[in-house]
């Protein structure tokens, strides 16, 4: 139990030393488990799942902790918290998790089924959230002026790509509309192309703010570009090969010949003069 303090104590010694520090709490729940078995060995009144009832005061207590701080010598510090919370059987309602998520500024999800997909990091869109990009609005709308507009957009469209694609498990891709299916295709890409990255390859692994938002905005004028197709199969075909140059983008390196001819290519086919349109 008294890991998780020695730990946020430490950080805390050298946020006041002027740095920025973050802290990796891994897991939360094994600390929630230590109360747990301290409070009954005191012969304390249990709580829900037999956890002890300050459990809520407790988790938010030590979150609480983290922050930025204004040093005497006019410095700053900083403080940033992350906790791995491990339910078991992947259950987001039991006690830890659900305090948990009481207190958090953002959360990231993991889900089984993009784990089983092959979709890594498997941090699911549809359940994961930030209270920070609202209060971060300004900050961001200096990389480009509806920077924020743009993430939510992106976000619309993958919630919407999702109920399509559940709607496409009842009644298969026959029961829906040819409209539909491109939006589908097109929540395909911003999955495929933004939110899975490969670690084991030196340019997808880390990239430049700078190649963040120009890739970004050209994924956007795609998600933005009104294609005409006059079948499913043509879609499908042609989004495939957007998908493709997306990919090849994404593995090049910002700003050499390889990764101009691809970003040239999707520019081309979005002004109308490629094989896509």
């Amino acid at each position: 139990e008294a890991s998780i303090y020695t730990g946020v104590t430490l950080g805390e010694y050298y946020r006041q030393l002027g740095l920025k520090v973050l802290l990796l709490a891994d897991s939360t729940s094994r600390w929630a488990q230590a109360l747990r078995e301290s409070s009954a060995r005191l012969e304390e009144i249990p709580g829900e799942e037999a956890f002890p009832a300050y459990l809520e005061s407790r988790i938010a207590a030590v979150y609480e902790r983290a922050g930025k701080v204004r040093l005497f010598n006019e410095g700053t510090g900083s403080l940033t918290m992350i906790g791995s919370v491990s339910p078991a059987g992947g259950n987001f309602e039991e006690p830890v998790t659900q305090n948990t998520l009481k207190v958090v500024g953002a959360f990231h999800g993991l889900s089984r089924s993009r784990s089983d997909q092959r979709r890594y990091p498997a941090i699911d869109p549809l359940i994961s959230w930030s209270l920070y990009l609202g209060q971060m609005n300004a900050s961001l709308n200096t990389r480009h002026e509806k920077w924020v507009d743009l993430v939510q957009e992106a976000h619309n469209l993958i919630f919407k790509g999702s109920e399509i694609h559940q709607m496409m498990l009842v009644v298969g891709e026959e029961g829906i509309g040819l409209d539909d299916l491109v939006v589908y295709l097109k929540a395909e890409i911003i999955d495929a192309v933004c939110l899975q990255q490969d670690s084991f390859d030196p340019v997808d692994r880390a990239s430049s703010r700078e190649r963040q938002i120009s890739d970004f905005l050209l994924l956007m004028a795609m998600v933005r570009h009104s294609f005409h197709f006059e079948s499913k199969e043509q879609a499908k075909g042609q989004m495939i090969h957007i998908q493709n140059l997306f990919f090849q983008l994404k593995y090049c390196p910002f700003g050499e010949e390889a990764y101009q001819r691809y970003r040239s290519e999707i520019e081309a086919i979005l002004e109308g003069k490629g094989a896509a349109n």
